[in-house]
């Protein structure tokens, strides 16, 4: 059997995938909600207090991220059947997120981290 007739066994890695997505926005959620909430120790001269409108807008972009990584898997999940066929090829899905959802992902926590690391950095 050559490489281009060799299909993938769908099994159950596709809703793993999906599930492992789920958990990554998850986690991308209470990243913000801790960031919203400040500093564990009011007060405290470690880590700098900061600005309730910056915490706020954090969350709003972290929720909003979350929100438009959610919807194009879940609406992804829903075209391919459930991760098992690619509409176009008739084959499995090489991810169950696109190339471009992957690199909003990147450059959302590229951007979250920046804001952490300048609002401690910078009092």
């Amino acid at each position: 059997m050559n490489p281009s007739e060799e299909r993938r066994d769908p099994g159950l890695q596709p809703e793993r995938t999906l599930l492992s997505w789920q958990r990554m926005l998850i986690l991308l959620a209470l990243v913000g909600l801790l960031y919203l909430r400040g500093p564990l120790e009011p007060g405290s001269t470690v880590v700098p207090e900061v600005a309730p409108l910056l915490r706020v807008g954090f969350m709003g972009f972290t929720l909003l991220l979350g929100a438009g990584l959610g919807l194009h898997l879940w609406l992804r999940w829903r075209r391919t059947s459930h991760g098992v066929r690619d509409p176009r090829t008739g084959q499995p899905p090489l991810s169950v997120a696109s190339p471009w959802a992957m690199a909003v992902l990147c450059a959302g926590v590229l951007a979250m981290t920046v804001t952490v690391v300048a609002t401690v950095l910078v009092p």
